[in-house]
Parts: structure tokens; C-alpha cells; sequence
């Protein structure tokens, strides 16, 4: 494992000695049951699920010239994008609402990715291929990270056997 992946890990207080082979679609109940974090290695990024993605929870782990990007979704349809660097919260953007929930020292710092990505929901009454529906707010989300990581987070990257680890019990 990386020594960044390492870092990674113990910034979210788990214990690389717990690392264990995991797929995605397995997390929910190693994180219901003994708190595991999945973590993935993407080129010089690590990918943390469950992860407290916030702007904040960000800004703070980015001290000493890192930098950080997380997208934060809950059942009540609350999202986040959220871009850090060097301790600073650059932006954080809802990508559910796009077009008026932008903040940040650079709320637009990602905007030269967005080619091509939709994200702003219209209104009901907009019918047709003009209507973005969730979904691919959420799909264009996850592209904007990619495109920004230098990485396609596609299917094989998502479907792949990553790494799990416990929280740090001694911590």
C-alpha cells in the first residue's frame, strides 16, 4: 500500500494492520458492523467510502500542500462536491442545484472540467433531453472527480477489489 493510502488511513483514524481484501458493494455491512472504511487506490489518489467528505472534514486534511476532493450524498437528497487545498476550502457546490449553492475561496475552480457534464436540475415543466434527473447529476459528479483525479472512475475501477480497514482501536 501506498505510503499516501497509509496517511490516508490513519487521517480517518483506521488501522492499517485490519486491511482485508473488499468490494464496494460489500462496505455498507463491514461499516454497520465494525465501523470499516473502504479505501482504493487511484493513481496518487486514494478513494475513501464511507468517508465525512464535507468541505470541512476536507479543508482539514489537506494541511502541508495536499489536496482533497469529495462528493457527499444522503437520503434526503442533499450532495456536495467539494474541492480542498493546502487547508482551504477552494469550492463545494451542490451538484443537485448547481446554478445557486456555490462556495469557497474559487467557487468556480472547477468549472474548465465541466465540459459536457449536467448538473442542475430545471424545472418540472422543462420536458424532453433538457430535463437532468439525479442520477446524472450525480453520474457528472463522479466524471468532474475523475476528469480532476486523472482517473475514470468507470465501472471495472468501481466493480475492482480495493481494501477495507477497521478503525484504529487504540486510538
Amino acid at each position: 500500500m501506498l505510503m499516501v493510502a497509509l496517511s490516508v488511513a490513519r487521517s480517518f483514524g483506521l488501522d492499517p494492520v485490519t486491511r482485508a481484501p473488499c468490494h464496494l458493494r460489500e462496505i455498507l455491512d463491514h461499516a454497520i458492523d465494525d465501523g470499516s472504511h473502504w479505501l482504493a487506490e487511484v493513481g496518487d489518489w486514494v478513494g475513501v467510502i464511507p468517508a465525512h467528505g464535507d468541505g470541512e472534514s476536507l479543508r482539514t486534511r489537506t494541511y502541508g500542500a495536499r489536496q482533497a476532493i469529495g462528493l457527499t450524498m444522503d437520503i434526503n437528497h442533499k450532495a456536495s462536491v467539494d474541492y480542498a487545498r493546502d487547508g482551504r476550502l477552494i469550492t463545494s457546490f451542490d451538484p443537485l442545484a448547481l446554478d445557486w449553492r456555490r462556495f469557497g475561496d474559487d467557487p468556480y475552480a472547477l468549472d474548465h472540467l465541466m465540459d459536457g457534464l449536467r448538473f442542475t436540475i430545471t424545472d418540472d415543466d422543462v420536458r424532453g433531453d433538457d430535463r437532468v434527473e439525479d442520477p446524472e447529476s450525480i453520474t457528472s459528479a463522479l466524471t468532474l472527480i475523475g476528469r480532476f483525479t486523472g482517473t475514470d472512475i468507470a465501472a471495472d475501477w468501481i466493480l475492482a477489489r480495493h481494501s477495507r480497514m477497521r478503525p484504529d482501536c487504540r486510538a
